[in-house]
């Protein structure tokens, strides 16, 4: 048999040299038959030698064909086997970016696996939904455990749907990771104690508290016994819900229950009475924990000193730092970090060094935020030599300085104005390869805006721009701002024309940075163009924006423009307020239209919208403008009655309304009131009783209440005041009462009107005391159109104790 199998491979081989012998051998073999043949029946030479190249070229071919199959066979059974090398290398290299974590190389070692028509295992399968979830990427773990229950490779392991759920409860996905803890006995797998905690900690996570609860239910009702971590997470969902006293519930069922209490189920109740604002409450907690043999860490005195800080208790939180120390639990640098936030907010550098000297006497290492923090709470000072002291101590301590350290630190240089030294510290920010943000331009902007340079602002907005960096909201506000307060309201309306060019958000605060300024101004038609453009942008129009509106309009006093805009605003969505009404009827008041002042008040009662002292004094000076007494005192207690408390404006006014109507006495009561209401007469009730008494001719009244006010007032009665007694005297027959109050006023250093020196003037002549008169008007005319003023300087009274008064 072997000898047979040597002789057709010697016949069947493609050498040079068997090829050569198989052929001899065929034209012997060939030529002996012819021979033998011609023993009987002669054949031609030419037929002999043509049959033996015909068998030649046959033999030939049916070797040459055999062998390419055989070749053929060999090739598809090379590649198969490189398949296999290559689908194998696949799934090692899989494994490998999995256990990296490296999704991105993990999946497209399975989409390569996929691609070459291989099946992966079930191993590839759970490596990588296994990465996924690890990544916290959600979506792509659940499509790949999708992928793995259509391919029938099997099912997946509980360690991997446990990390699964894990990972919908970090991303606090509860519904995803209650629906794979409800799949798994489909998939042939039982929940264990794992993933009840996991979906237990979603429930956590987002504070359901009823429904962490459920789940602690159902797992011991499945007899999947709870441990400390399924409590643990409970009381966390209570904390998260501020639920200090169920949590307190949970702790002894817990014990209850056999499960022992760590130090992570303390500080779930200590933070959850910190969050309801309970520090004694937590502060009791601590100690429990401490008598019940459980080591406090650093977490359980962080939390209340976290709350004290931000409280504003920072000797509170100092203190539980010092018992941290003696209960022998290092702080960390996070601990530091809160009294740092809170000395940062208060500004009090010199609080924050004396910590931050504690801090390093103690060993503990500062990082980058510490530093941020006491930079700022030198900052908040101007304090820029503190500033610089503390970037000097973090290039000392090998801690870099990013844009945060550098960009507070501007701020310092921005609050005492120091362009030049706050520009070398930018310089020393791109020094160290620090690229400045917005944050950095913006603190330039504003301190332009500061310096009221508005040309400077713009130039730094330029500059960033070229830097590459986009400006946002606050820089084109800040803009706006600064143009708007200069009064070039012209480029304040350009840039926010470029704001709105930029495709950046323009909302209601921004137009109204330029609406407020214009308003002031008084520019109501470029008020209500702002005002349209805000209509097409579709940006929703507040009200104090409208405010504003009806409020230019009545200080111009155009009452027919505030109410459109009253109107138009009750029309619109926004919600009209006690401003919008007391704005239109303040503009009725001056104009003297007390019937429509008091149609908005009552339009404003039937709106629901409650009226302020602002509301009723305007009701009120419209009906002293109009000298209705009567109106005034209906609107004065109505306002009392609704509990409303009148002040110094309101009595002037109804002072002013018993004047207008010449009843002095009634002047006098309103005066003569105030106290008992707990206000105080001023300069303006006393001047408004003076002059209706003078307007009345009774020049003793308002000599008497000159007096009284002389007696009572701190500060010197006005011009008016003066010069309205003098005139009551002049009108009254007794013009050396008014001289003595002329030349009162002067002795004070108070403007004496011209009006009131010719009445004198006037007086002196229809008395024949002509000299007298002369050196009145002399000194009248040297002051030209000016009050005169001083003229006791340069001449005595004629009496120096008021005169006699006359009948």
């Amino acid at each position: 048999m072997a000898f047979l199998s040597s002789c057709y491979s010697f016949l069947t081989s493609s050498t040079t040299f068997n090829i050569a012998a198989r052929t001899m051998i065929l034209a012997v073999a060939t030529s002996s038959f012819f021979a033998a043949m011609d023993l009987r029946l002669p054949v031609p030479a030419a037929v002999e030698e043509l049959t033996v190249v015909a068998l030649l070229l046959l033999l030939e071919l049916s070797f040459t064909r055999r062998q390419e199959k055989s070749k053929k066979s060999k090739s598809i059974g090379s590649d198969k086997r490189v398949r296999e090398e290559d689908v194998s290398g696949l799934h090692s290299r899989l494994q490998i970016a999995a256990k990296a974590g490296d999704t991105d190389a993990a999946e497209a070692a399975m989409e390569a696996i996929l691609g070459n028509g291989a099946v992966p295992s079930l191993v590839c399968y759970g490596a990588l939904i296994s990465a996924f979830a690890k990544a916290g990427d959600v979506k792509r773990a659940e499509h790949w455990l999708e992928a793995l229950e259509s391919s029938n490779v099997g099912s997946p392991n509980g360690i991997c749907l446990n990390m699964l759920i894990s990972a919908c409860a970090k991303s606090n996905a509860v519904d995803r990771a209650e629906h794979w803890l409800a799949k798994m006995p489909s998939l042939g797998l039982v929940p264990d104690v794992m993933s009840y905690n996991a979906v237990i900690d979603a429930c956590a996570r987002t504070g359901d508290v009823t429904r962490a609860e459920g789940w602690l239910e159902k797992m011991k009702a499945a007899g999947t016994m709870p441990n400390v971590v399924s409590y643990s997470s409970v009381l966390h969902a209570c904390a998260r819900s501020c639920d200090a006293s169920l949590a307190e519930q949970w702790l002894k069922r817990m014990e209850r229950e056999g499960a022992e209490p760590n130090a992570i189920c303390y500080n779930a109740i200590i933070n959850a009475w910190c969050k309801e604002g309970n520090a004694r409450r937590a502060a009791y907690w601590l100690e429990q924990m401490s008598h019940r043999g459980v080591q406090p860490t650093v977490n359980s005195y962080s939390t209340i000193i976290d709350k004290l800080a931000k409280a504003g208790d920072i000797d509170g939180a100092e203190d539980w730092l010092t018992r941290m120390a003696e209960a022998g639990v290092e702080a960390d640098a996070v601990s530091y970090n809160m009294l740092f936030s809170a000395c940062s907010k208060t500004g009090d550098a010199a609080r924050a060094s004396k910590l931050f000297d504690q801090m390093l006497k103690r060993r503990v290492t500062p990082n980058t935020i510490c530093f941020n923090l006491l930079i700022n709470a030198h900052a908040r000072q101007a304090d820029v030599q503190g500033v610089l002291r503390r970037l000097r101590q973090m290039r000392d301590c090998g801690i870099q300085a990013d844009r945060v350290s550098f960009n507070t630190s501007l701020k310092a240089f921005a609050r005492c104005s120091d362009p030049k030294a706050a520009e070398r510290l930018l310089e020393e920010m791109q020094a160290v390869g620090l690229k400045p943000d917005v944050a950095t331009y913006n603190t330039f902007i504003a301190m332009c805006m500061r310096a009221k340079d508005a040309q400077r602002a713009e130039t730094w907005l330029c500059r960033m721009a070229s830097a590459g960096v986009k400006a946002d909201a606050v820089s084109y506000c800040t803009m706006i701002d600064a143009f708007a307060q200069s009064g070039e309201l012209h480029r304040a309306e350009q840039w926010l024309e470029k704001m709105e060019k930029s495709g950046l958000q323009v909302g209601s605060s921004t137009y109204g940075l330029l609406i407020n300024a214009v308003a002031k101004m008084g520019d109501i038609q470029r008020v209500e163009r702002i005002f349209q453009r805000m209509e097409q942008a579709d940006v929703e129009v507040s009200g104090a924006t409208y405010n504003a509106l009806i409020s230019a309009c009545a200080k111009k006093g155009e009452v027919d423009r505030a109410e459109f805009w009253l109107k138009r605003m009750l029309k619109s969505s926004t919600q009209a307020d006690v401003a919008s009404y007391s704005s239109v009827i303040h503009a009725c008041a001056k104009a003297n239209d007390l019937q429509r002042a008091e149609a908005w008040i009552e339009q404003m009662e039937r709106d629901g919208v409650q009226a302020n002292v602002v509301t009723y004094n305007s009701a009120i000076n419209a009906c002293a403008r109009c000298g209705d007494v009567k109106r005034a005192e209906h609107w004065f207690h109505k306002m009392v009655k609704q509990g409303i408390q009148p002040g110094v404006l309101t009595f002037n006014s109804m002072v002013n309304a018993c004047a207008k109507a010449l009843d002095v006495s009634g002047a006098e009561k309103w005066l003569q009131d105030m106290p008992s209401h707990g206000v105080q007469p001023d300069d303006v009730t006393y001047s408004t009783v003076i002059h209706a008494c003078g307007a009345a001719q009774e020049p003793e009244r308002a000599d008497k209440w000159m007096n009284a006010m002389l007696s009572t007032q701190r500060e010197r009665p006005s011009s008016f005041c003066y010069n309205s007694v003098a005139q009551a005297w002049v009108r009254g027959g007794n013009v050396d009462r008014a001289i003595y109050w002329l030349s009162e006023a002067e002795r004070h250093g108070i403007e004496v009107s011209l009006a009131s020196v010719n009445s004198v003037v006037s007086a002196l002549t229809r008395a024949r005391r002509h000299e007298e008169a002369d050196r009145w008007s002399a000194k009248a005319n040297r002051n030209g159109g000016n009050a005169a003023r001083n003229l006791g300087r340069t001449e005595k009274p004629r009496q120096a104790q008021p005169p006699r008064r006359r009948a």
